[in-house]
């Protein structure tokens, strides 16, 4: 089933402002995506599900405080090997959106 009214856009759009903005980390950006892509958003891109896939080992935000910093510094520094071919996806999907309003 397809899930594809005008608030689901705008809540896509949210998302990817604030990956392109760096107001979430990618990997939390990616999470979001992914999640609405699986309940039927079809047109989100399977590229964010693939990248959360590369990412989801990495801690949300909400958990670094139960994490010793050594080790989370090191999960961490995977997002700078993804964090501007994110922002680049992110940016191309939020044009299309906004080309088709």
């Amino acid at each position: 089933m397809r899930n594809e009214g005008p608030e689901q856009v705008l809540e896509v759009q949210r998302v990817l402002e604030q990956i392109v903005a760096k107001q979430i980390p990618v990997h939390v950006g990616c999470q979001l995506l992914t999640a609405m892509l699986h309940n039927g958003n079809e047109w989100v891109w399977s590229d964010f599900d693939e990248y959360y896939s590369l990412l989801a080992d990495i801690p949300l935000p909400d958990q670094y405080l139960m994490w010793n910093q050594e080790a989370l510094l090191a999960k961490l520094k995977k997002l700078d090997l993804y964090e501007e071919q994110v922002i680049h996806l992110a940016k191309r999907l939020y044009d299309e959106l906004k080309s088709q309003e």
